[in-house]
């Protein structure tokens, strides 16, 4: 899976070059971002990869389950001097720091490629995911921004009205008088369009989005989810006992406020 922020600077679409479920790709802003994963020696998903035509600003990462001196000392094993091959064939720079290891038994299995210049990864062996593999953060410093689209103005205070109303007299002594032919009516309408937002833009203030919480979210969630992140950071392989059951408790708590909240939800009707 890979999640991509909501922003309206973000534009991001999935394409599909192949039928498989251990690739993704994703175009953003005119990147291709590939998230990648081998399971052990599996050769479908790495056939796949070498016959796809990287094409430019792309970066490629995931769980290669493969071995080569160039990100870890020692011998190739599970198609790493294929893989590097692949890499060098196909102008891609390898992002990892040779022997930094991504999982806590010590290999660099995780891996990152790009023909994008100045990108950077960082193994994040301090955050807690609850996986068996460290964190693999990458930055890409080339990625431009899509432009802002125009938000929505809110005009509803008095003020905001009576400077609306008084932009709107004065701007329509100017709108077209004519109004017989099509094109007249269309010249009409663009200007009082045009007017219209211009007043609202000037009188109104934008609104604003804020993060909302879910409707059935309580006290009592937000208080098992604090105890669970508690628990996670004192064990970040989210394997020992008290993990487990601080997550129980948590999806508990999480289940039984949804449960209520229909309930009274579909009372009320």
């Amino acid at each position: 899976m890979t999640y991509v922020r909501r922003d309206p600077r973000l534009l991001a679409d999935q394409i599909r070059p192949f039928q498989t479920r251990d690739i993704l790709w994703l175009t953003i802003n005119g990147m291709t971002i590939v998230n990648f994963y081998r399971q052990n020696d599996e050769s479908d998903a790495l056939n796949i990869l070498i016959r796809w035509p990287v094409p430019e600003r792309c970066l490629i990462a995931g769980d290669f389950n493969a071995r080569h001196h160039t990100w870890q000392t020692g011998q190739a094993t599970n198609r790493g001097q294929e893989i590097a091959d692949w890499a060098s064939e196909n102008d891609l720079d390898l992002l990892n720091i040779p022997d930094i290891p991504t999982n806590p038994h010590g290999n660099t299995i995780d891996l990152a490629f790009t023909n994008m210049s100045l990108a950077e990864a960082t193994v994040e062996d301090h955050l807690a995911t609850s996986s068996d593999h460290f964190t693999l953060s990458l930055t890409l410093p080339d990625a431009g921004l899509a432009p802002m689209q125009p938000g929505r103005v809110r005009v509803t205070t008095d003020d905001e009205l009576k400077r609306f109303a008084e932009i709107v007299e004065l701007g329509a002594a100017g709108l077209p008088t004519a109004d017989s032919t099509p094109s007249e009516l269309d010249e009409l309408a663009s200007a009082l369009v045009n007017l219209l937002t211009s007043a609202a833009k000037a009188a109104g203030r934008p609104t604003r989005k804020g993060a909302r919480t879910a409707p059935w979210w309580t006290e009592e969630c937000a208080g098992a989810a604090a105890a669970f992140r508690a628990i996670r950071r004192l064990y970040p392989f989210g394997f020992n006992e008290e993990v487990q059951i601080a997550k129980r408790d948590f999806h508990r708590v999480v289940r039984r406020a949804k449960r209520l909240y229909w309930r009274n939800l579909i009372d009320t009707f």
